[in-house]
């Protein structure tokens, strides 16, 4: 089951509120351990990276992604219900100035 912080940071980021799905996130990351806080860790700076993005600032953004890809490449392409693979390739066309799409989270339904 989802925690209901981790769930309302995926809808605020997929609604383009990556600041307030970071803030959502740093709640889950600060109770996490292991590679569930790696993961936290992690889609709390593409939310950053994000955020510069849209601030149009490509420093931010490379430097915030980079800290962010590094932590998503140590986890399963699949993890807490999301396609990590995709949300990497995603950020990696838009930090090439490929993409002007924002990604989505695609959340798997919670496990039984």
């Amino acid at each position: 089951m989802y925690s209901p912080a981790y769930l309302e940071g995926v809808r605020l980021f997929n609604a383009g509120h990556y600041w307030h799905a970071h803030e959502q996130w740093e709640a889950c990351w600060l109770a996490a351990s292991g590679d569930d806080a790696l993961f936290y860790k992690a889609i709390i700076q593409a939310a950053a990276a994000l955020v510069k993005w849209r601030q149009g600032n490509p420093r931010g953004l490379a430097r915030n992604w980079a800290k962010s890809r590094a932590r998503l490449d140590a986890l399963p392409d699949r993890y807490h219900g999301l396609d990590l693979a995709a949300l990497r390739a995603h950020l990696d066309l838009i930090c090439a100035g490929v993409s002007n799409t924002p990604p989505v989270l695609r959340l798997d339904p919670a496990p039984p």
